[in-house]
């Protein structure tokens, strides 16, 4: 796959993942079971379809060294660093800006790096056909079939079918739409043409770059004097000057909305946007009882529950069900698996105290 790039968007900072996400090691540095954080497992499902020097991360400025000590393979040019946060557009374009000046026959896969992929083989048959349609100028993303009514991921209806290869098929994207309410999600599921959008996207940089002009041009035009000023002396000052003046809009809506060239491609590949406690959770083996457990935990009558604890201290749980303990050294979390999204809230009250 000539001219294939990877680009991993790693800037976020997993508030429902506190207290073990944190601002200064949020969840894409975070263990999965298999050992590797999740960032190493994005950057080794795609290794063996690029060149070593094809890999860029766009992350927070003051991760780029805890990136660097994740995936030392990343050349340190290419490990973006955003002096704060402006969105996938941004993100995205800055990468491709980057990237086009060295390679204008570039077709850039992005990835983010808090994903959880189990069918990596069916994920890089996927990424073969997307980089031959990205060829012949399309925007591609990857879709995830639905498994239920999910209320809390944004969709993609698609429409006639236009291309096939590698197990999968290509179709025609016909609209984006917000997350639904349950009963909207319902009828998502049973339409059977509507995938959870995954935020995986394959293009051409040069593709891209246009979609950018011509729906975010003001921002497109700061992005070209960034990309022009990377790897010159300039480049610090030239960042600094512009990034805060860029406008904070996903890619979505920015671009993928808007275009009349995007295709998806509708997958299983074992998914999942790992957002909150139960999510994470949920990549652990469970016993016959639905217990899931990192580090000494021992129970009495206890099912459906996730225990995450990384101390010396034994956690035991007598009766529990649907609940989900953390036990760190410095904090404890004890919360329904209803209320996970909740964490967040808690993250925030004790960012502010600080």
């Amino acid at each position: 796959m000539d001219h294939f790039h990877a680009v991993i968007l790693a800037g976020g900072s997993g508030t429902r993942l506190w207290p073990l996400s944190t601002p200064s090691s949020p969840k894409q540095f975070l263990p999965l079971p298999s050992g590797k954080s999740m960032i190493q497992e994005t950057l080794a499902r795609v290794a063996p379809l690029i060149a070593p020097e094809s890999a860029w991360v766009v992350t927070n400025r003051a991760l780029t060294e805890l990136v660097h000590q994740h995936v030392p393979s990343v050349p340190v040019s290419h490990i973006l660093g955003e002096p704060m946060g402006r969105s996938t557009s941004a993100a995205i374009g800055w990468a491709a800006a980057t990237i086009v000046r060295q390679d204008t026959q570039a077709i850039m896969a992005s990835f983010h790096a808090d994903h959880a992929i189990a069918h990596v083989d069916a994920l890089r048959r996927a990424l073969r056909l997307a980089y031959e349609l990205a060829r012949q100028e399309c925007l591609v993303t990857l879709g995830i079939k639905p498994t239920t009514a999910e209320t809390g991921y944004g969709y993609i209806r698609f429409a006639e079918k236009l291309d096939e290869g590698y197990g999968h098929q290509a179709y025609r994207a016909e609209r984006f739409v917000e997350k639904p309410d349950l009963a909207t999600a319902q009828i998502y599921l049973a339409d059977g043409h509507y995938v959870w959008n995954s935020g995986m996207f394959i293009w051409k940089v040069e593709t891209i770059l246009a979609e950018l002009h011509t729906h975010l041009p003001e921002l497109a035009k700061k992005l070209d004097v960034i990309g022009a000023a990377m790897g010159t002396p300039q480049e610090r000052t030239t960042v600094d000057e512009l990034w805060p003046t860029l406008p904070a809009i996903p890619i979505d809506y920015g671009v993928l909305e808007k275009t009349k060239n995007l295709v998806v491609i509708p997958v299983e590949i074992g998914w999942s946007d790992v957002g909150n406690w139960e999510q994470y959770g949920a990549l652990f083996t469970a016993d016959k009882l639905g217990i899931r457990a990192v580090g000494h935990h021992q129970g009495l009558g206890s099912q459906n529950i996730f225990v995450y604890n990384t101390t010396p201290r034994k956690v035991y749980t007598i009766g529990l069900e649907d609940v989900v303990v953390v036990e760190l050294d410095n904090a404890t979390v004890i919360c329904h698996r209803d209320s996970v999204q909740r964490v967040k809230e808690l993250a925030e009250q004790e960012q502010k105290k600080l």
